[in-house]
């Protein structure tokens, strides 16, 4: 600040004439100003030494000072003495007068951080007293700069985006401020700021021509007020990216197709999801997408951006495929297991396995031969269309089916196992159309006998009656063929016309169903019933079949089917059931508890039943021998339609047909017939 001295009775008193005030603003500094001189605007002259910065985003950053300098003249006072040095700063210059005398006040500058004073070359802080004038006195201010426009145009790597960045950076100018001579001197910093040059609209016209860029110019939106900013960019320039192609690609059929998912089933059946299928000869395995090629694009020099080539991608097929269509695909030329191996497509005719097949391998679908070395566990289906399948190991819980035969070399438990695939089927239906025409032999024959005394009962209640009370078990029977029937339509998928004619007869037989309306009239009906049952009979003798043999080790609680023979090479089959074409043989094992049935051929047994009478029957349908070298009470055997039920235990059994009746024979003593 500045001071007057002013005489007030017998005492100088310094009066304040200039103040610096500082604050956020400059109206805060200038307020600031005012309450220190206790003046208002008015009464001075103010000059901004300092402006708060303009930082990112608009705001303000540092702070605002001013100086404020009376403008009506202080009372009069008398001079500064003439023994005081002083000190002034003219047009930023100091200034220097050494006091009069030898004992005169030297004169003192002080200063703020702002300003870094070096005297006799030594640093000093705060204030430093010119004890030897101007000459060894150094005063650094910072350092001025030079308005500055720095700019540049930015292409990007694909040369397709042309963008003009620019930073604008205003000049800095620093000086002391002007002050008036005193003994006592305050240094202050004036700073003043000069804008910095920007770019026109036709300079960055000339800069686009200087950069040769001449594709895609988007100079329409670009204004001076947008240049004027501090800092900016713009994209004077947009070319054309090249479009890629859709590259060729191969899908791999066989990979791919897996049965839907329901998420929201109670139950999902992972074995059938996750199983391994086999492929019919001629079925589709790889499918190739030739793709399509990319469109070239252009940068903003106006040169042309090649799109990525296609790439080269074929088929390639080893044994069992073929390439067709130009090798667009590849199909199987035999039934069996498709493989991708390095790139190669394959099909082999035999499965084999070397595990388990368990909920890790899912089922097994095949056309071809199947050979299992481990166990077939729980849950897991195993099938093949006409191969054969073979077991190494046992079969717990599992199913096996095929058209071809079946090997387990050691246990089946709790398993179902079905040799001969629609042979099997053929053959129950067979031996159901039998016992279903027998019966309703045997029916005609008993209303013949008693029509006569009953002519006043209508033939619908009578045939009704004669079910109920003597042949119960022939809508059973006709309830069984009907789910057989089911099956075998499910099986043949786009053959199911060949049964049309069976469908029909079985429809009819299940009129006799014991409830309901008959709809069956009168005795010519019933017999033309019996005789389209025949020729559905005759029908599925002449059906060629295929004779599938099933030979396992041992079995308990499981089912076992074979249009062919069941043999057991164990010691064993126990509460299980076996349906077979040709014949059952267990030549040195026990068959105890459960049921055997044989269309034609020889049921062979060391032993049948068990020693506390478990119930155990052996059947041979049409013609045939049953025969075991040990017979325990309550087995029976049946040939035909004459059955023997066993009392006691017997050996060396043998029962057969002779001259029309059932014959056992113990050794060669005959005990029956």
């Amino acid at each position: 600040m500045y001071l007057q001295k002013e005489l007030v009775g017998e005492v100088f008193v310094l009066a304040q004439t200039q103040v610096l005030g500082e604050g956020k603003t400059i109206e805060e500094a200038i307020q600031d100003a005012l309450s220190k001189l206790h003046v208002d605007q008015s009464a001075v002259d103010i000059e901004v030494l300092e402006k708060p910065a303009k930082g990112f985003f608009g705001r303000r950053t540092g702070k605002a000072v001013v100086r404020a300098t009376l403008r009506q003249p202080a009372p009069k006072v008398e001079q500064v003495p003439r023994e005081f040095g002083l000190v002034s700063i003219k047009s930023g210059t100091l200034e220097y007068s050494a006091p009069p005398t030898s004992d005169g006040a030297v004169p003192t500058i002080s200063f703020g951080s702002d300003v870094q004073v070096l005297y006799h070359g030594e640093p000093v802080e705060k204030e430093v007293k010119l004890t030897e004038g101007l000459e060894p006195l150094e005063i650094l201010l910072p350092e001025s700069r030079e308005p500055e426009l720095r700019y540049q145009m930015v292409v990007d790597t694909t040369g397709t985006t042309a963008q003009l960045v620019w930073e604008r950076y205003p000049g800095v100018e620093y000086k002391l401020a002007d002050k008036a001579p005193a003994n006592q001197l305050r240094l202050t910093v004036a700073k003043r700021e000069t804008d910095a040059p920007s770019l026109r609209i036709e300079d960055v016209h000339q800069l686009v021509q200087i950069e040769g860029i001449k594709y895609g110019l988007q100079l329409d939106g670009l204004t001076e007020e947008l240049l004027r900013q501090a800092k900016g960019s713009f994209v004077v320039a947009r070319g054309q990216d090249a479009q890629p192609p859709r590259q060729p690609s191969i899908k791999y059929v066989f990979q791919e197709e897996t049965p839907a998912v329901d998420e929201d089933a109670i139950r999902i059946d992972h074995y059938a999801v996750h199983g391994t299928k086999g492929v019919h000869a001629g079925d589709v395995l790889a499918v190739k997408d030739p793709g399509e090629p990319g469109r070239p694009g252009i940068d903003v020099y106006g040169n042309p951006i090649e799109s990525e080539p296609l790439r080269q991608v074929e088929i390639v097929v080893g044994e069992g495929a073929a390439l067709i269509d130009q090798g667009l695909k590849a199909v199987a030329a035999v039934p069996g297991l498709p493989s991708l191996q390095r790139g190669v497509v394959r099909v082999t005719n035999v499965f084999e396995l070397a595990g388990d097949a368990d909920v890790s391998t899912g089922n097994i679908t095949m056309d071809s031969d199947i050979i299992i070395h481990g166990n077939v566990m729980d849950n897991v289906k195993v099938e093949s269309s006409s191969g054969a399948i073979v077991v190494h190991g046992l079969v717990s819980g599992g199913q096996l089916s095929t058209g071809g035969s079946i090997t387990v070399l050691r246990n089946v438990v709790r398993a179902q196992i079905n040799a001969g695939g629609m042979s099997v089927a053929q053959m129950r239906m067979l031996n159901l159309l039998r016992t279903i025409a027998d019966q309703l032999d045997d029916l005609t024959v008993a209303y013949d006998a008693i029509v006569s005394q009953a002519d006043n009962i209508p033939f619908e209640n009578l045939i009704r009656h004669l079910i109920e009370l003597k042949f119960n078990s022939l809508p059973k029977k006709v309830s069984e063929l009907s789910g057989e029937m089911e099956q075998v339509l499910r099986d043949a998928g786009q053959h199911q016309g060949q049964y049309s004619a069976l469908v029909e007869t079985i429809e009819v037989c299940k009129l006799l169903n014991g409830s309901g309306t008959l709809g069956i009239n009168d005795i010519e009906e019933l017999q033309k019933l019996r005789q389209s049952v025949g020729e559905r009979i005759a029908e599925l003798e002449n059906e060629k079949t295929v004779e599938a043999d099933v030979k396992i080790g041992y079995a308990q609680n499981s089912r076992i089917e074979a249009s062919g023979t069941v043999e057991v090479t164990g010691k064993g089959f126990f509460y299980s059931t076996a349906i077979a074409g040709k014949g059952f043989r267990i030549a040195s094992g026990v068959f105890r508890g459960g049921q055997v049935t044989v269309t034609d051929g020889t049921i062979m047994a060391k032993e049948l039943g068990g020693p506390k009478g478990i119930a155990t029957a052996a059947e041979v349908l049409n013609t045939g021998l049953i025969q075991a070298s040990l017979v325990h009470p309550n087995v029976v055997v049946t040939i035909g339609s004459q059955s023997y039920k066993f009392d006691e235990t017997t050996s060396m059994v043998k029962a057969r047909i002779e001259e029309g009746t059932l014959t056992i024979y113990s050794g060669s003593h005959k005990i029956h017939g």
